[in-house]
């Protein structure tokens, strides 16, 4: 997600965001709110059968808080979900439907019958998919986010979750008046769990960190005067365990406060009250600079960039300053309303995921290992020695139908070992799972430290002899192990054994720096702005004689070619 907020926009965002995350919001409050930045368009096709406009209209303040503005097809009430495609082809495609009349109808056969219409506007469409059902039983929505699991791309939503938390999520009076028996609060609920947590979920890469001030952010008081006597009020135990649960779900934490290093060690070990322990954050920058310099150095600890990043501090003063310096960045002002900003933390667009993977587990993990890796370098007499040191293990799954997912997300969020940055949807990776012209390869790493998870992802053609690799990516946290050649050699040895050259799309982004220069150094030709490059097979002769076991996994496809 882009930042467009411009240094001078910063109260315009806290103003806006303090009327969203009020206590209690009102249709009335969410129409006056108009963003000032610039919003992304978001063309979505619906598919209903009954009125949604009460959502849709209080969703645009929340969508514009994304950085959104959705674009909704005219669609008619169609109870047989006929899955009308015609026109333009939209970012997004919603099932929006209300089960109660079907239910009467089918009983038990509505399950399947439902699960067959995703099935058919999946096949019809590229666009992803979000299924957002009125009316099931919890049991029900499990089965049916159970059984689609295997179709790129498609999104159950939530809804049990979120109309069971309400006091009254039915209002039969309203049926009669707008076409819809939802009550206004479960439209406000819904308006802003799709605008703030599912759309974003499906649209955009996940924030991978969050950098948290210290002083009046995570704790009421200043380190320096009040010394390990700060205070943890209840509002800012639920802020810190909130900040637990994200670390858990996979994200990074980091600390960047201005304050003196030792007062900060002495405060961790002498509060056990905090929910928040010392080891929790994966960077840790306290001094008396800059907070954009500060931010820079816990980025380049945690090995991703800025603007992957949300930052929240209390003084708008550093936001702006931040805002500034580092274009992209995500910020939140965590103000004297402390329930307010955790509410904001909540459902900050870009932090809630549709499940935590074991990949999102493992890379906090990886992280602490890295520091160790460094050591092993540092004192190894070259490269194979540090490798029989670390002892690496590559495991290589071609057309792996179980890790669509993991696939497309490497492709969405990778950005500084990425070589064409087509980021290839879930659609898109699927079409080359099963397309017997094309392959998709995951690499998975380990080594006697940590397990990486899967780590890198090729996608890729065959035209005769040849094969053609349109896309080739690394996760960040793999790169500075010297495997990259590799890992190449292995994905075209397992996908495209007996091919004697192949071809690599390349094209030129702003982070991309360290994927141009393995192509570069691969072939010894300086490389242009975008373009393709040859190469012969193998790969380069030198990989054979790396220390490194290779593993190819069990395949889902039987490849034939």
């Amino acid at each position: 997600m882009a930042n467009d907020f411009k240094p001078h926009g910063i109260l315009d965002k806290v103003s806006y965001a303090n009327s969203l995350f009020m206590e209690v919001v009102s249709r009335r409050e969410l129409a006056l709110l108009r963003p000032v930045w610039a919003c992304r368009d978001v063309r979505v096709r619906p598919h209903r059968n009954h009125s949604f406009e009460h959502v849709i209209s209080a969703s645009a303040a929340w969508a514009g808080y994304a950085k959104m503005s959705m674009k909704w097809q005219d669609a008619p009430y169609d109870d047989a979900l006929s899955m009308n495609v015609s026109g333009d082809e939209p970012d997004l495609e919603v099932i929006w439907y209300d089960v109660e009349t079907i239910q009467a109808r089918l009983g038990h056969g509505m399950l399947e019958w439902l699960k067959g219409r995703i099935k058919v506007l999946r096949a019809i469409s590229a666009a992803p998919v979000l299924v957002v059902l009125i009316g099931l039983r919890a049991e029900q929505e499990l089965e049916l986010v159970e059984s689609t699991k295997s179709l790129p791309g498609v999104r159950i939503a939530p809804v049990c979750d979120v109309l069971g938390s309400l006091r009254m999520p039915f209002d039969s009076r309203l049926a009669k008046i707008s076409g819809a028996r939802l009550s206004e609060e479960a439209n406000l609920a819904l308006a802003k769990h799709l605008a703030c947590r599912w759309l974003p979920a499906i649209l955009t890469p996940r924030i991978k960190a969050i950098v948290a001030d210290l002083d009046q952010t995570i704790y009421s008081g200043v380190l320096g005067e009040d010394g390990v006597g700060v205070v943890l009020t209840p509002a800012h135990a639920s802020l810190q365990k909130a900040l637990l649960k994200l670390k858990e779900s996979g994200l990074f934490l980091a600390v960047v406060s201005k304050n003196e290093p030792a007062d900060v060690d002495m405060l961790f070990a002498n509060r056990p009250d905090f929910p928040l322990r010392i080891e929790d954050f994966s960077a840790i920058e306290i001094g008396w600079g800059s907070k954009s310099d500060s931010i820079s150095k816990a980025c380049r600890k945690m090995r991703i960039d800025p603007s992957a990043v949300l930052f929240m501090d209390d003084n708008p003063g550093e936001l702006a300053e931040v805002s500034g310096s580092l274009p992209g960045i995500e910020l939140i002002h965590a103000g004297t309303d402390v329930h307010r900003t955790a509410r904001e933390i909540d459902f900050y667009p870009g932090l809630w995921s549709w499940g935590v993977s074991s990949d999102d587990i493992l890379r906090v993990a990886d992280l602490g290992a890295e520091a160790i890796r460094k050591r092993i370098q540092d004192r190894s007499s070259g490269q194979n020695a540090y490798l029989r040191e670390l002892a690496p293990e590559v495991d290589v799954w071609v057309n792996p139908d179980g890790l669509i997912g993991r696939l497309a997300e490497l492709s969405q969020k990778t950005n500084q070992f990425n070589l064409s940055l087509r980021r290839l949807d879930e659609v898109e990776v699927h079409e080359y799972v099963k397309d017997t012209k094309r392959f998709a390869v995951g690499i998975g790493l380990k080594d006697c430290l940590t397990d990486s998870g899967i780590i890198a992802a090729m996608f890729g053609r065959f035209d005769e002899d040849k094969v053609i690799v349109d896309e080739w990516v690394i996760s960040c946290r793999a790169l500075g192990r010297g495997l990259e050649s590799l890992m190449a050699s292995s994905a075209l040895d397992a996908a495209a054994s007996g091919r004697s050259v192949a071809l690599f799309n390349y094209g030129l982004g702003p982070r991309n720096k360290p994927a141009r220069e393995w192509l570069a150094r691969s072939s010894g030709v300086a490389l242009e702005a975008e373009g393709c490059l040859q190469l012969k097979l193998p790969l380069l002769s030198g990989v054979a004689d790396m220390p490194v076991r290779i593993n190819i996994r069990s395949n889902e496809r039987q490849q034939h070619f």
